[in-house]
């Protein structure tokens, strides 16, 4: 039997679906004896992740002081007595976690961190070589992307002293692999690569029959509307829209009525409209500014879509093998000239929404994920 203890952030991996991927994967499996820990189950601030596209926030990342904007008048340095009193309550519930390793540790129970922050919290219990994280992300991961310091010397420093210490950091992407042997040190020996477990989403989201019409759907999801290129299709889709083009937007952002145009709002993570929503469209369409590994494209892989993207989707590479099911875009513009020319070649469509599937279950299926992440931290 192994033995491991599951450590999740919910607040600071800012999903509970990115939380439950992973519990699914290791839970009611006959060889191990799991553990969770949910550290900070309960949300106690709305900021888990600085993110210069979100909420309006305008950073000065060299002093690290939000400024003050017409819509956030008195948002003010992150140094403030509200801040104090929520790091002062991760130290309480850090506590909590040293017990939980400790007793982890005489049970000889590995210890799998999700995230960099929850292992930070859980450091002084663990020591050196006897716990493992896994991450798609880390605070200097899109300073490539954006040209600008986005972590203070002191926190990397922390961060790089957190990542040495493991026995393996498991990153979920080539991406991350890189940046944090760059930035932060890590030896080779210390990194792997694994998958995103989407075991899940392949049951969940299945492949519709032939609809029996002749429209071309093309699907986009993202609450972050600019930051997710919601902007930049939506232009596109009304100066080339015709008759047989629609187009379905999930998003909280207000957009004008357009006949091809479906608004969708407050879908939920596998209800029956999230699920219907993948089976009743063909191409699934994220021009992207900047993300880490958008689970959205491993969804719409397992429903069989054409997924189009661009290289700022830090993971598309996991699910995507350009000009097999979908492409990988330099920039915006480029995806929209291949979305142009996809849409009226419905024979080439239909060959990428088969491969779609076909790649999920060769690469995704629930023995080829489990196998990896038990061979990492087992053998």
């Amino acid at each position: 039997m192994k033995k491991l203890l599951l450590v999740t952030f919910p607040v600071d991996l800012g999903s509970t679906t990115f939380e439950k991927r992973f519990i699914d994967l290791f839970e009611n499996r006959p060889e191990i004896d799991l553990k969770i820990f949910r550290f900070v189950p309960t949300p106690l601030n709305l900021h888990p992740r600085i993110n210069v596209f979100q909420n309006r926030f305008k950073i000065n990342l060299k002093n690290f002081r939000f400024q003050r904007t017409p819509r956030h008048p008195h948002s003010l340095s992150i140094f403030t007595i509200h801040y104090a009193s929520l790091f002062i309550s991760r130290i309480r519930e850090s506590r909590k976690l040293h017990k939980i390793i400790h007793q982890a540790n005489r049970e000889e129970r590995k210890v799998l961190f999700i995230g960099v922050s929850v292992a930070l919290f859980g450091y002084l219990a663990t020591g050196n070589n006897r716990s493992y994280i896994v991450t798609d992300w880390t605070r200097k991961l899109y300073e490539p992307i954006w040209k600008i310091s986005t972590s203070p010397g002191w926190l990397t420093h922390i961060h790089k002293k957190i990542l040495n210490s493991q026995r393996y950091v498991l990153g979920l992407t080539n991406a991350i692999v890189k940046q944090i042997a760059k930035d932060y040190d890590i030896p080779d020996s210390k990194l792997r690569k694994v998958k995103l477990p989407l075991c899940f989403d392949l049951q969940l989201f299945t492949p519709s029959s032939q609809r029996g019409d002749q429209e071309v759907r093309i699907l986009f999801v993202g609450g972050d509307f600019q930051r997710k290129g919601g902007n930049v299709l939506l232009k596109w889709f009304k100066e080339n829209y015709k008759p047989g083009l629609k187009m379905t937007m999930v998003t909280s952002f207000s957009i004008e009525y357009h006949p091809g145009i479906t608004i969708e709002k407050n879908v939920e993570y596998g209800q029956p409209k999230h699920i219907e929503l993948y089976k009743s469209h063909d191409i699934f369409v994220l021009p992207t500014n900047c993300d880490s590994y958008p689970s959205v494209l491993g969804e719409a892989a397992c429903a069989g879509l054409a997924i189009l993207t661009t290289k700022n989707a830090l993971g598309a590479s996991e699910v995507i093998q350009n000009g097999e099911n979908g492409y990988i875009c330099d920039s915006p513009a480029a995806l929209l000239e291949k979305l142009t020319l996809l849409i009226k070649d419905k024979d080439l469509l239909a060959i990428m929404k088969q491969n779609s599937r076909k790649l999920m279950e060769r690469e995704f299926s629930d023995e080829v994920v489990l196998n990896e992440y038990m061979r990492y931290i087992f053998d």
